[in-house]
């Protein structure tokens, strides 16, 4: 029996969301950049579908976070903040 879930390929809005953040941060697997705030790589690895999660190294993400849920909205995407338990504006 095959218990792994099917992958389901990023829709086309998440990955040019994906796009522009690596514009301002690469990805941390391509890049020895010490700044970025992606903890983990590649940020395109953890999209499915309509959604992404990516992690993010707690002393960027307050900057990175902001930047997202910008990106987000001019994409007409919805950025959930877990931490605060809420949508960003």
């Amino acid at each position: 029996m095959d218990t792994e879930e099917p992958v389901v390929p990023p829709v086309d809005r998440i990955t040019a969301f994906v796009a522009a953040l690596s514009d301002r941060w690469p990805d941390p697997t391509e890049n020895d950049d010490e700044d970025s705030p992606w903890s983990a790589g590649p940020p395109i690895g953890a999209a499915c579908g309509p959604l992404i999660y990516f992690p993010m190294s707690w002393s960027t993400a307050e900057e990175a976070s902001a930047h997202a849920a910008e990106v987000a909205s001019s994409l007409g995407l919805n950025c959930f903040d877990p931490q605060a338990r809420q949508l960003r504006p």
